[in-house]
């Protein structure tokens, strides 16, 4: 007679040995599944903090070569047309970028080098000097022009092959007014050259 060597006990045992072996360990990774659709965009976060005030900026402003003007006798003339007085001298700076805006807002700065280019001796303008040379030199302002006045005739000339009496403009946008740029003194031309970089 043939023994049976697997009972009913010993077979449900043997299948429950299985079945734990089977679990107890994991396969390999299987391959990542295709990306998923991008989700609702959150709302919108609040506004940050204000960063710190920049310092006054110098790229607007705008600053003219060193320029030769020559003035005009401002005179008065007879029924003959014969001058018999001279009241003054005009003369006149184009300056194609001064616009309307930076008559009403921004700031115009005039100077005169009374030296040379290599040994200067600037001054801002207007200029008034009732003690020693008695000279005065007025400024206008208006659209594209900077119209100057004077009680002599201030005109750039050449010396020893060198130039007298150049003049310079800078403009002052509205947006960087010197007045706001307290550690310039605009009438300090030192400063001036210091503050936008001028080599002259």
């Amino acid at each position: 007679m043939r023994k049976n060597f697997f009972s009913m006990p010993s077979v449900l045992l043997f299948a429950v040995i299985l079945l734990f072996s089977y679990c107890g360990k994991d396969g390999s990774t299987g391959p990542a599944g295709p990306a998923g659709a991008a989700g609702a965009p959150g709302p919108a976060g609040g506004p940050g903090t204000q960063g710190p005030k920049g310092d006054t900026g110098t790229a607007n402003v705008i600053y003219s070569a060193w320029l030769d003007v020559i003035y005009q006798p401002d005179t008065i003339k007879n029924a003959a047309g014969v001058v018999i007085d001279t009241l003054g001298y005009i003369g006149n700076i184009a300056a194609p970028k001064l616009s309307t805006t930076i008559l009403n807002t921004g700031e115009v700065k005039v100077y005169i080098n009374l030296g040379t280019p290599t040994v200067p001796v600037i001054l801002p303008l207007p200029y008034f000097d009732p003690m020693f040379t008695g000279l005065n030199i007025e400024t206008t302002f208006r659209l594209q022009n900077i119209d100057l006045y004077s009680n002599g005739d201030v005109s750039t000339f050449t010396q020893s092959g060198v130039k007298r009496q150049q003049y310079r403009y800078i403009l002052i946008p509205g947006a960087v007014p010197g007045q706001k740029a307290p550690k310039v003194n605009w009438n300090n031309y030192d400063e001036v050259k210091q503050y936008l970089g001028l080599s002259n």
